[in-house]
């Protein structure tokens, strides 16, 4: 049994599911001195951040954006490029993040229409391929890797191949900011168009990047759309300086791409292979642990995404005195949201997280719980 200790004194344990802990070594980047946003040593950094996307992402040929924002913006960028107002779009949505694609798409005047997915289940493909044939072909799908309110792994592959089958034209989008960097991301082998994710999560970067992949066929459906209704947003108007990042068009976070730089070299000198049984791992111990505590996952044990555990609360323990409880000895975990809200909590796992943190975890919620018997 996990055995409880006294009340933390040591920093802040973020165990959310977002943003993460950092490495010393990603904090020393943003202590650099600032750099010019379009002088030659920025310009390095952006390029290996390319190169160190792609190969996260499982695309030789993806084309990468990187600039300063947050993943609403991620997915507002990916929707107002390769949707216009009034096309078809269909969103699966496996909660809250998925929905989320739905509230943007219609924001910007699209036809979104949403394959619900009862939360901590997995879409029916068959239905995802019924929606898109009952409609003009749609412009684009568009879904979420790991939605971070239910703590499903979509399987994306599947869903790709059906959309891909059904509308062979439409723009797929996936939604990584749960996964990417935690979780298997193969696009080209998906055939997917545009993996979005933002650094806070499993890139184990502060706040405040948005990265997106995008295809050769998105690509041309950009061309085809002509002037859009967004100015920073607008991937073409960044096309230059990502072509060579010395040139301006918007005043890159030049700190933060340090500190991504960093990170990814960390990421893929772990190895990808080694990182994701990692996560898996990590995952596995703080499921075990806290089961042993009377927690037990809301999402369906075939869903379980190893980036982030969604866990009702045991009998007769409250969600905000154990929340409370928790961050007085230095692990601060998450509330849920939508439906589950009040019945559970959230626990990031992803990104540097290893088993030390998690036992660290496991030790302060045995610790709040007995606190309050």
């Amino acid at each position: 049994m996990w055995q409880h200790g006294s009340l933390m004194t040591t920093s802040p344990l973020l165990m959310i599911p977002g943003p993460t802990p950092v490495a010393p070594e990603v904090l020393a980047a943003l202590a650099e001195p600032v750099r010019s946003h379009t002088g030659p040593e920025n310009a390095a950094t952006m390029l290996r951040i390319q190169a160190g996307v792609r190969e996260l992402m499982g695309s030789a040929q993806a084309r990468v954006y990187c600039f300063a924002g947050s993943g609403t913006l991620a997915m507002e960028t990916a929707l107002i490029n390769h949707a216009s107002p009034g096309e078809r779009v269909i969103v699966v949505s496996h909660g809250y993040f998925g929905d989320r694609f739905t509230e943007v798409a219609r924001a910007l005047g699209m036809r979104a229409e949403t394959l619900h997915v009862e939360w901590g289940e997995h879409a029916d493909a068959a239905a995802l391929r019924e929606l898109i044939l009952a409609g003009a072909a749609p412009a684009l799908v568009c879904m979420t890797h790991v939605d971070t309110s239910s703590g499903v792994l979509a399987e994306c592959a599947a869903l790709a191949a059906t959309v891909r089958a059904a509308s062979p034209d439409a723009v797929i989008v996936v939604d990584g900011v749960c996964a990417t960097g935690g979780v298997e991301e193969t696009m080209d082998a998906w055939d997917v168009d545009v993996l979005l994710t933002g650094a806070q999560k499993a890139l184990s970067v502060p706040p405040g990047l948005v990265v997106l992949a995008v295809s050769e066929r998105a690509r041309s459906r950009r061309e085809l759309l002509g002037d859009i209704h967004a100015y920073y947003a607008d991937l073409r108007r960044w096309d230059a300086s990502v072509d060579d990042p010395r040139k301006y068009f918007s005043t890159h976070a030049v700190s933060l791409l340090r500190a991504l730089e960093v990170s990814l070299d960390g990421i893929l000198a772990e190895g990808l292979p080694a990182r994701y049984e990692r996560h898996r791992r990590v995952a596995g111990m703080v499921r075990d642990g806290m089961a042993e505590l009377g927690f037990a996952p809301l999402t369906n044990a075939a869903c379980l995404a190893p980036t982030l555990s969604v866990l009702a609360l045991p009998d007769g323990v409250d969600d905000a005195a154990l929340r409370a409880g928790m961050t007085e000895r230095g692990v601060v975990i998450a509330p849920c949201l939508g439906p589950w809200a009040g019945k559970g909590v959230r626990i990031g796992h992803m990104g540097t997280v290893t088993e030390a943190e998690a036992a660290r975890t496991i030790d302060a919620a045995a610790a709040a719980i007995a606190a309050h018997a």
